[in-house]
């Protein structure tokens, strides 16, 4: 029997936003050079181009830190974290480089 796991996407958003963000000017839209994604056992983000040091922190439901990981972003664009020990429930990503902070939220079941 085979069985077939599928990677969901993570909402990668700045930590900062305001509720109404502003309107940019000219139609342009902030974007963010990372994605993220989880499956059954693993946690996927991905750069889009370089940034340096990226600090990324898991927290749990009670804001327990899981994982926590510097990475260089000059070295590798890509970091998998298995999350196989982790415990089923609601947790928090953050990536924080320079001065911007981003924040995703997702689920393990």
């Amino acid at each position: 029997m085979t069985q077939f796991s599928f990677a969901t996407d993570i909402i990668i958003r700045k930590d900062d936003v305001p509720t109404t963000p502003p309107t940019q000017p000219n139609g342009m839209t902030m974007l963010i050079p990372v994605s993220a994604t989880i499956d059954a056992t693993e946690l996927a983000i991905y750069f889009e181009e370089s940034v340096g040091d990226a600090t990324i922190t898991v927290y749990d439901a009670s804001s327990n830190v899981v994982y926590q990981e510097v990475v260089d972003t000059d070295a590798s664009l890509e970091v998998i974290i298995s999350t196989s020990t982790w415990l089923s429930g609601d947790y928090t990503l953050t990536i924080t480089y320079g001065t911007t902070n981003l924040i995703g939220d997702f689920q393990i079941e």
